[in-house]
């Protein structure tokens, strides 16, 4: 069962920080840029957003049937629904859009807020089927928010995260880049003075491709959202990663 990666007040203040630069870059947006086509394949800002706005509601259910005891799915009608949701909400005029997004983040806030002290230990399954305690509902949404945040590319970079949210997200993400198939046995060092991180710690550390560099370049590219420039790599070619997410 996987546990919260700091603890609950430090989250609480990361989630609060990355909605609050989301709505400041909201702020900024036109109907041009929400129509615009995002970093992600197939997808439009229009789309990213709206993803936004349902993975709030999604994470509110989650609230919901910790609060309760009553099982609330994230997505209801399961991926399909989820999907279709995305894909007619994309559709939406630009404000109505922007709008769903501060609100469904605001809903999502005040639930959080309410939560009762003993529904923070009640386990919940995500949409992927993982059973965690709703303690660790905060850090789904960090991710969800900060990440989408440079996918949005308004230039916010993964250099803009405070530097203990980096921290705890380089493991995540190593974590879930292992898990996937065709992923390359790294040691990963994060600089300056970080324990290094490894996908494959089961082989020896002379077949592993050794990288290094700054927290933010490599979880740039980790994720696939940077190239991996300024990291420096032994052997000298940095290898093929699968897609993180």
């Amino acid at each position: 069962m996987t546990r919260e990666p700091a603890p609950r007040p430090l989250l609480l203040e990361w989630l609060a920080a990355g909605t609050s630069l989301l709505n400041t870059e909201l702020d900024q947006a036109d109907e041009t840029w929400v129509s615009s086509p995002s970093t992600l394949p197939g997808w439009t800002t229009a789309h990213l957003l709206t993803h936004l706005a349902r993975n709030a509601d999604a994470l509110d259910n989650l609230i919901t049937w910790a609060a309760t005891g009553v099982e609330t799915p994230m997505y209801p009608q399961g991926a399909s629904g989820r999907m279709r949701d995305i894909e007619e909400g994309a559709d939406r005029p630009a404000q109505v859009i922007l709008k769903d997004v501060r609100d469904s983040a605001a809903r999502l806030q005040q639930s959080l807020d309410d939560m009762p002290d003993a529904a923070w230990a009640c386990i919940v399954r995500t949409a992927q089927g993982r059973a965690v305690p709703a303690s660790l509902i905060p850090w789904l949404r960090i991710r969800e928010v900060w990440i989408h945040l440079i996918d949005l590319s308004t230039g916010v970079t993964f250099a803009a995260l405070p530097d203990g949210l980096a921290t705890a997200l380089l493991p995540d993400v190593v974590t879930t880049l292992a898990g996937r198939d065709g992923c390359p046995p790294l040691v990963l060092r994060a600089q300056p003075g970080r324990a290094p991180l490894m996908t494959r710690p089961s082989e020896p550390l002379a077949a592993m491709t050794e990288v290094k560099g700054t927290t933010a370049q490599l979880l740039g590219w980790l994720t696939g959202r940077a190239s991996g420039a300024g990291l420096s790599c032994s052997p000298p070619s940095l290898p093929l990663l699968p897609a993180w997410l």
